[in-house]
């Protein structure tokens, strides 16, 4: 999210389908798919990776390069195929200790024989305005030019208190209270591994490191917050993306441990937001060119970019006319339903999941309809390549379903509604 919000147009890649969903309702594409698997490579000006942490943390089994997840070389594949400009890769500091450092050092080793000019530093999230104490080691590399920047932190740190204000006094809609067994539990834990101070959420300092474990999972590590009346509570989904630096706005999908599970595994925004300013600067002082190609351009004016904010992913005009007129014909169906595929969910604007009827609702100028399809002036190279990136996803979209055996109706916003309900009908009638 942080090279999203710098500016650039991302395309994400997950095993879990529950992140790739994240991901595309969010910031853009993203596919499911096993890395090790992979055929196709993208095309790509920066590649940013996270290896799995579990080799190399200290809550896991240390198995480091024996670990199957260590994913330390398919980063590398992805580098040798894709040949980047950048590539930015996130980990535990525990990968560059003395055990593991001939892992990590074959792989810088990888990287600048391909010609990249590497940078290895550990960032605490706490310093980049994160209200988390989150250490964390990237390596950066760049071709053929000298190593990246450090990422210029910011003054101040940014307390529990101010990233959920109130919130740490009462209880809260969706979290639960800490049973007296697991605070006996706990105390039990504390006392075993010696820690002096309890570990509950402190509101005056930033929060300790978030994980998959201490988020989601009934441990003794379990993050909570210590209420007035000396109860304890779990945190919610939305404080615990807080304290991660996501804004209100970005909606996780999937149940709450997968939500847990994708905030603890994530890194926090505004920490990524430094490093791909680094980025953008170093492929800015290379002389644009393709490189400014992924970049979102500066609006041609002011009444332009407000317009374009105002676009809606769903439940745009068309969709809420087409749908009260299916509704007031006596039909019934489902709005958004994800399907998934062998590639990746595909989200249909309406739905007959009994007929296996799929109905998308395309805007002329986002999916480039035959009929009225022009490209902006301004800006003109941008826009072309994103209604072609747009027009072949609804063409995998559809394929992917019509594999499955549904029967898919792409309805145009120039369509009329009776147009439109006439021919869905047709379809229905036809199963």
């Amino acid at each position: 999210m942080g090279f999203w919000a710098a500016g650039f147009d991302v395309e994400g890649i997950d095993w879990n389908h529950d992140a790739a969903a994240t991901y595309s309702a969010n910031m853009g594409r993203a596919s499911c798919e096993n890395l090790i698997e992979i055929e196709e490579w993208p095309n790509a000006d920066v590649i940013v990776a996270g290896p799995p942490c579990q080799p190399w943390s200290r809550a896991g089994k240390r198995l480091g390069g024996r670990d199957e997840r260590d994913g330390f070389d398919i980063v590398k594949q992805f580098v040798e195929n894709v040949n980047p400009f950048a590539v930015v890769v996130e980990n535990v500091p525990d990968v560059a200790r003395m055990g593991n450092r001939h892992v990590l050092d074959s792989f810088i080793s990888d990287l600048e024989a391909l010609g990249y000019r590497i940078a290895e530093y550990v960032l605490n999230a706490a310093d980049f305005a994160v209200p988390q104490d989150r250490r964390r080691i990237f390596v950066t590399g760049v071709l053929d030019q000298e190593p990246l920047s450090l990422p210029e932190g910011r003054p101040g740190k940014v307390s529990v208190r101010q990233a959920i204000p109130g919130r740490h006094r009462r209880a809260a809609r969706g979290s639960q209270i800490v049973s007296e067994s697991m605070i006996s539990y706990i105390r039990r834990y504390e006392q075993a591994s010696g820690c002096r101070i309890p570990r509950d959420v402190h509101p005056d300092r930033p929060c300790r490191t978030l994980t998959v474990r201490n988020l989601s999972g009934a441990t003794g590590d379990m993050l909570r917050i210590l209420l007035p009346d000396g109860s304890r509570r779990t945190l919610t989904v939305q404080e615990a993306a807080r304290l991660q630096s996501f804004p209100d706005w970005f909606k996780f999908r999937g149940s709450e441990r997968t939500k847990f599970e994708q905030i603890g595994n994530a890194v926090p925004p505004l920490l990524s937001l430094a490093i791909a300013n680094t980025v953008k600067e170093r492929i800015t002082q290379h002389g644009g060119g393709e490189f400014l190609r992924t970049d979102y351009p500066d609006p041609s004016t002011t009444a332009a970019s407000a317009t374009m904010r105002a676009n809606r992913r769903r439940d745009t005009g068309p969709e809420r006319r087409l749908r009260s007129a299916l509704h007031g014909s006596g039909l019934r169906f489902r709005v958004d339903l994800p399907i998934e595929t062998k590639e990746r969910r595909v989200r249909p604007d309406i739905v007959f999941a009994r007929k296996r009827v799929a109905v998308f609702v395309d805007g002329c100028f986002w999916h480039g309809c035959d009929k009225h399809r022009t490209w902006p002036k301004a800006n003109s190279w941008y826009w072309e390549s994103k209604i072609e990136g747009n027009i072949h996803r609804d063409q995998e979209d559809s394929r992917l379903l019509e594999q499955l055996g549904w029967k898919v109706v792409r309805i145009w916003e120039h369509d009329t509604v009776s147009d439109a309900v006439a021919v869905i009908r047709k379809e229905l009638g036809s199963i």
